[in-house]
């Protein structure tokens, strides 16, 4: 059995994300904004592990340097560290019910943001960090879609 192609559905949705990734935000609103790459890494990442895992995440991370003009290797280390742990339990999260990847995702954002406030921190830029929560749960509202997305992408193929 031949495995099953889903560059075309990956590469759809990447360029999508990176579309509401730039999309302009203004005031507070910014800080609530999820990172809409990282999310779709997660869900391709939990859905094909076999195709798609930690390479393909510092992969998107290296292309978010590039999107958002950082240092090279910032994204890369979020990214590959988020992917990395999703990676590692994406063969258990398949048993498991949305409420329960939802969960996941809340927690690898929070990581990945305290992350990311690591990194700044060594180029002594100050982060804000007391929106971490609402991030958080702006980014589990958005990952309800993104799973269903690539879920029925996932089934469809």
């Amino acid at each position: 059995m031949n495995p099953v192609n889903f560059s075309s559905p990956v590469i759809i949705s990447l360029i999508i994300a990176v579309f509401l990734q730039l999309m302009p935000s203004s005031g507070d609103w910014i800080l609530w904004k999820p990172n809409f790459l990282l999310l779709v890494v997660i869900a391709w990442i939990l859905y094909v592990p076999t195709q798609y895992g930690i390479g393909f995440a510092s992969l998107v991370g290296l292309f978010a340097d590039a999107l958002f003009r950082t240092s090279l290797g910032h994204y890369v280390l979020v990214f590959a560290l988020c992917g990395g742990v999703a990676y590692l339990l994406s063969r258990w999260l398949t048993y498991f019910s949305s409420f329960h990847r939802a969960f996941l995702v809340f927690i690898l954002v929070i990581f990945g943001e305290l992350v990311e406030a690591a990194l700044f921190s060594i180029w002594d830029i100050p982060i804000n960090l007391s929106q971490l929560h609402i991030l958080a749960f702006t980014s589990v509202l958005t990952w309800v879609a993104v799973d269903k997305f690539v879920a029925k992408i996932h089934l469809h193929h």
